[in-house]
């Protein structure tokens, strides 16, 4: 209890320590009374005192006089020096450091393919009775058909679809809308598929 009122006091002394602003009718900031100037964008640059206190409540296109924004989510972003010019180079160059950080990131496929030629673990070698010498990915596959043999049929699926025995599904479709042509060209591909 003795905590929930420390919090309470907390919150009651902030609130007095904030500087007085004129409210209008609803609640909100009136934002003439506060307003220092207006920029040629339409920005609104109130006293910063006033903008560190308030900038959550304050609407977006508000400016304190050190140029922090208000941003759409009640938050504040530091524009450098207000210098549009300084302003855009220090945003392309933010821009290319993450566009270099997302390069250096890794695919799914390159992670696993270096999984793959590592060395298994060797426990799961002893297991399997596997060489210490087997990759990752020669024990996962061992894995698979002990699996296969004990009756598991999806990784059955997985050794037979990996061997290239995948049974294909044959498709008898009538379009009317198709000439001749076109359909004798649909029955060479399918041909050629049931060769394979």
């Amino acid at each position: 209890m003795e905590d929930l009122k420390i919090n309470i006091d907390k919150l009651n002394k902030v609130a007095a320590d904030l500087p007085e602003v004129k409210r209008k009718e609803d609640g909100s900031i009136d934002l003439e009374a506060i307003t220092i100037e207006i920029d040629p964008k339409g920005n609104r640059i109130i006293p910063d005192d006033l903008f560190n206190a308030y900038y959550k409540e304050l609407p977006s296109k508000v400016i304190n006089q050190s140029k922090s924004w208000r941003t759409s989510n009640g938050g504040k972003i530091k524009i450098l020096g207000g210098d549009p010019e300084g302003d855009k180079a220090i945003h392309e160059a933010g821009g290319k450091a993450l566009q270099a950080t997302l390069a250096q990131r890794r695919t799914c496929k390159e992670i696993l393919e270096e999984i793959a030629r590592k060395k298994a673990p060797i426990e799961y070698l002893e297991d399997m009775e596997l060489p210490e010498d087997t990759s990752c990915l020669e024990a996962a596959n061992y894995a698979q058909a002990l699996r296969a043999i004990r009756g598991d049929t999806k990784a059955l699926e997985y050794i037979r679809d990996t061997l290239g025995e995948k049974p294909t599904e044959k498709i008898n479709a009538e379009v009317t809308a198709l000439t001749p042509e076109d359909k004798e060209l649909l029955e060479r591909v399918s041909r050629r598929l049931e060769a394979e």
